[in-house]
């Protein structure tokens, strides 16, 4: 591929309907098409709920939401969902001369071909390559946002950085301080905040809650740093049990609490994040907040915190893992195993890179 294959764009549609994790990992993507089509309308369409990690994100001038489909808790519209015909006919109307297909299924490349759209670029999967003029590998040993940026450079679109970004607003933040005013200032004896974020969509992810509990007290106790919950409204259970094991008697819960833009609010204030791996460890790396993401079935190499202040904490010795759910295992050893002290280390190596305030 060379630059001679790069795109002429008034109108370009950007399709990542996913969920929250991948739809923040497309702001890298955004960015540098932005800087490539500085006067190209870009639009992208999203989840009904994943797309708002999106709102106010500078490089792009419309959401789309696509709700066809729900399937996943994270991801639930409002209303009765619409047929992928009425997609067509509504995104036809606009017509977008290029499209770039993030999601690698074959209905996402079929829906970019009967649009209209004159260049159709995205991954050769799913047998969709006589949909698309410009048919890119997908690459599973690299991490997800240069698998993304390997769209663009595919056609010739020069990439600057790779960087993450998240943009709560002033008022969300105000609106989370208003719901929980202990986060205005640190509490108590504590210099800051650690969000934990134990709850996994997937039982798989979890990380077991006596080993968070030796870990949440030696951030508590070493590092100075109050502990914050996040997470569904069916996590509070969870946050109750955990909070109860550390002998927390007032405790920073905010599951149940918040919208998804608030969460990304409250994810700014922090000064360390400690997460399974989930949406909201990229939300928190996207925050600038140093995070430790604890992987177990899943592969770090394409789904950790992306960026050199983050780490992924996991059993590298261990050669059945990753499995991606196909387990072999009783225990889930790569978690029930997985140390708290070596997490806790990976902890306070990630948290000494950044300004202690």
């Amino acid at each position: 591929m060379n630059a001679a294959k790069r795109p002429e764009s008034r109108s370009i549609l950007v399709v990542r309907y996913r969920f929250i994790g991948d739809t923040i990992l497309t702001v890298p993507f955004l960015r540098n098409l932005r800087a490539a089509y500085p006067d190209a309308r870009i639009s992208v369409l999203v989840g009904p709920k994943s797309g708002e990690v999106l709102e106010g994100c500078p490089y792009v001038d419309e959401l789309i939401t696509y709700d066809t489909t729900r399937f996943h808790k994270y991801d639930s519209g409002k209303g009765k969902t619409r047929s992928f015909l009425s997609y067509v006919l509504q995104l036809r109307k606009q017509k977008f001369d290029t499209v770039y297909l993030l999601k690698r299924s074959f209905s996402s490349a079929a829906l970019a071909f009967l649009i209209g759209a004159r260049r159709r670029v995205g991954y050769g999967t799913e047998g969709r390559d006589f949909l698309l003029t410009d048919s890119v590998p997908w690459r599973k040993d690299i991490h997800e946002v240069d698998s993304l940026l390997s769209v663009l450079t595919a056609v010739g679109i020069p990439i600057d950085d790779g960087h993450l970004e998240a943009f709560p607003s002033a008022a969300e933040i105000a609106e989370v301080e208003a719901i929980e005013p202990r986060l205005q200032a640190a509490a108590g004896k504590s210099s800051g905040f650690v969000l934990i974020h134990a709850a996994a969509a997937h039982p798989d992810k979890l990380y077991p809650l006596d080993k968070w509990v030796p870990l949440v007290k030696r951030l508590r106790e070493e590092l100075r740093l109050e502990p914050v919950f996040s997470g569904d409204s069916q996590d509070i259970e969870l946050y109750k049990n955990l909070a109860q094991m550390c002998g927390l008697e007032n405790p920073i819960s905010l599951a149940g609490r918040l919208s998804l833009r608030q969460s990304m609010a409250l994810y700014s204030r922090m000064n360390l994040a400690v997460c399974v791996d989930s949406g909201p460890a990229h939300l928190a790396s996207a925050a600038g907040v140093p995070t430790v993401a604890l992987f177990g079935p899943t592969d770090p190499v394409r789904w950790r915190p992306y960026g050199p202040m983050h780490a992924a904490v996991y059993k590298e010795e261990l050669a059945c893992r990753p499995c991606h759910y196909h387990k072999t295992c009783q225990d889930r050893e790569c978690l029930t195993d997985l140390s708290p002290d070596f997490v806790f280390e990976k902890c306070l190596n990630v948290y000494a890179g950044v300004p202690r305030g």
